[in-house]
């Protein structure tokens, strides 16, 4: 990898002939080319495109100064964009010369190939910066995106910083290429991935144990120095894949986080959700609101198949994982071992109502991290339209006798699939005319999915933006805005509510549960996966005493005489028959195959299966703590 100055050096060579250049900023892994008149560059698009093909980065072409003032932009902007667009806000950040529009349908702010952006930004020489205003309000969205306005200057200032160790001079020594496995193997929870290589360190995944004995990634092996840390790559929202991720911050990792922009946004939601939730049963959290923002001005967001250097010897690109929104597959081309890693994180090999399924297409796969939640010999799911008859059979029947459905869900992702499927079912006529109750942090998830729908499955896009409806605010939904609501929702008539967390640890669903399961004419659906430990694991089991703690925070018993029922269609995970049908068809096909995310025993049936049904591949079982050599 060439040094800062060489690159810096390179694209004044390539681009000073075409316009007057103030000054080359590395931010991040991108190149910031700040120039006079950015008409210069920005009309000869394959000026700019040429030159990051030579040097392999991606280059920003921004002004040095703004053209026009604050109003004058404003009155550009608002004369430029359609109205269809409905912006509802434009604000500016002057020290880093970005302006950020709010704004409904951001399909019309951008334009038809980014074509209004680029003249917002040729004509202004403001840096236009889209959000898009969720369908739904929300309180959270509201003070996250003016941390992350506010919090712009401090945020280029990081990224300065970050990009000096990202194109530092390689050390040039052969070390090795390892795998660390610091959690998730053989067991579910608390995913954690070291990758070492002769530059660099890298993490992928900083997940907790939900239920488990051990919460937290095994950071006290000597393999894991946090001094060392390159970079950081989350996959997905789940706080078992980034739950641990603020303690790094706490403890002194000042290193990027790679992820996409809706993971980006789930995972404030998810990370502030716990702070309050620990505040209000009592407890201390283990990290701090300050340490949460502290790693948002550290994320680098990416767009799928999006390819950027993460350290001297290392290429991330980030691919569809079908898993919940904004979940990535992880692939990793390191250029000093000349092996590729694909590291999927979660995910699901068909498509839903919700997502599109994981892509399986790569240009090189040495190296298999694949996760197993749903390997064993039994785990083999039903079509998502046998489970949502499954699931509308039992709102049918509870409904009739005047009884209530409880769907404990996660709050991200499985509510969401549930919820577009419950849309079908009343506008098709399958479901009873009813209200259905969504409680705790799925108003707050759901807004964040409404505010991307092009991330979202060609089901959702469609309804969004072919027929001006966004499913997510169909008129049978009622949200629950706080604890006091929840004892009038269970005495009313029939309903549905759905409510975290999915596997019953806490939250409103443990509410819903003390008030709504003695009683016999309702029922209590499980949607999600349940791990070992949990109180949804024990009802599933057959459990029927259990206790919970009631308003006061005294634990109570409850007995469980409501019907308990198991719909498991829903999974935003592969199955064992998805999984063998991507490691048959992923291309280029890879040599060797790592089995985590998945209990031991469903592994040890699964590993030899994989092996034997295809060829070419050897499966590796991990433990926790266990590291191998790649190359």
């Amino acid at each position: 990898m060439s040094s800062p100055e060489q690159i810096r050096s390179k694209v004044r060579k390539f681009l000073s002939q075409y316009t007057k250049i103030d000054k080359v900023e590395l931010e991040g892994p991108f190149i910031s080319l700040y120039v006079e008149n950015p008409k210069d560059l920005l009309d000869k698009p394959d000026v700019i495109t040429n030159a990051a093909k030579t040097l392999k980065k991606k280059i920003v072409v921004l002004a040095s100064r703004p053209l026009k003032d604050e109003s004058s932009t404003v009155e550009f902007i608002r004369r430029s964009i359609p109205e269809k667009a409905e912006i509802e806000d434009i604000k500016f950040v002057h020290e880093t010369g970005e302006v950020y529009i709010i704004a409904k349908r951001t399909g019309y702010v951008v334009g038809k190939g980014g074509a209004n952006i680029l003249e917002i930004l040729k004509e202004t020489g403001w840096r236009p910066i889209v959000i898009r205003a969720p369908t739904i309000k929300s309180t959270f969205l509201e003070i996250f995106y003016n941390i992350m306005i506010s919090g712009a200057l401090e945020r280029k200032k990081i990224m300065k910083k970050l990009s000096t160790r990202i194109f530092r001079p390689p050390l040039r020594v052969s070390r090795g290429l390892y795998v660390t496995f610091l959690g998730a193997a053989r067991e579910v929870g608390r995913s954690s991935i070291l990758l070492t290589t002769d530059e660099s360190s890298v993490l992928l995944d900083c997940g907790i144990s939900v239920g488990g004995k051990d919460p937290f990634p095994r950071f006290d092996l000597s393999s894991f120095d946090i001094d060392e840390l390159d970079a950081v790559v989350i996959t997905h929202a789940h706080l078992d894949h980034s739950g641990a991720l603020p303690l790094l911050f706490k403890y002194g990792y000042r290193g990027p986080v790679y992820l996409t922009r809706p993971t980006r946004d789930l995972m404030m939601l998810l990370l502030y959700d716990y702070i309050n939730l620990s505040q209000r049963s009592g407890l201390t959290p283990f990290f701090s609101w300050r340490d949460v923002v502290n790693l948002m001005n550290h994320t680098v967001t990416l767009e799928y198949a999006e390819t950027v250097d993460i350290s001297p010897d290392i290429k991330l690109t980030l691919y569809n994982a079908g898993h919940i929104l904004g979940s990535s597959l992880a692939h990793l081309n390191i250029e000093s071992a000349k092996h590729n890693v694909l590291y999927t994180g979660d995910m699901r090999f068909r498509d839903t109502k919700l997502l599109d399924k994981a892509v399986r297409k790569f240009p090189r796969v040495e190296t298999l991290i694949v996760e197993c939640t749903y390997c064993g010999e039994n785990d083999v799911l039903p079509s998502l339209r046998d489970a949502e008859e499954s699931l509308f059979s039992v709102i049918r029947e509870t409904t009739s006798r005047g009884g209530k459905v409880l769907i404990p869900a996660l709050a991200v992702g499985r509510a969401q699939e549930v919820m577009l499927s419950l849309v079908d079912g009343f506008s098709s006529g399958e479901l009873p005319d009813i209200p259905v109750y969504l409680d705790g942090m799925i108003y707050d998830s759901t807004a964040i999915h409404s505010a991307y729908p092009d991330q979202l499955s060609s089901y959702v896009r469609d309804s969004v933006f072919k027929r001006d409806r966004d499913p997510f605010t169909d008129p049978h939904f009622n949200f629950i805005g706080s604890s006091e609501e929840r004892p009038d929702v269970t005495k009313g008539g029939p309903a549905v509510v759905i409510a975290p967390s999915g596997m019953l640890t806490g939250g409103p669903s443990v509410d819903y549960l003390r008030l709504l399961a003695p009683d016999p004419e309702n029922t209590v659906v499980l949607v999600s996966y349940q791990a070992e430990g949990t109180l949804g694991r024990k009802l599933r089991e057959g459990v029927r005493e259990i206790r919970v703690q009631n308003e006061e925070g005294e634990y109570v018993r409850v007995e469980v005489r409501a019907q308990v029922k198991v719909i498991e269609g829903f999974s935003a995970h592969a199955d064992k028959v998805q999984l063998l049908t991507y490691l048959g068809t992923i291309e280029p096909r890879p040599h060797r195959v790592f089995l985590v995310h998945g209990e031991e025993e469903k592994i040890r049936e699964f590993s030899p299966l994989a092996a034997r049904s295809v060829p070419g591949i050897r499966t590796i079982s991990p433990q926790v703590g266990e590291t191998f050599r790649l190359a």
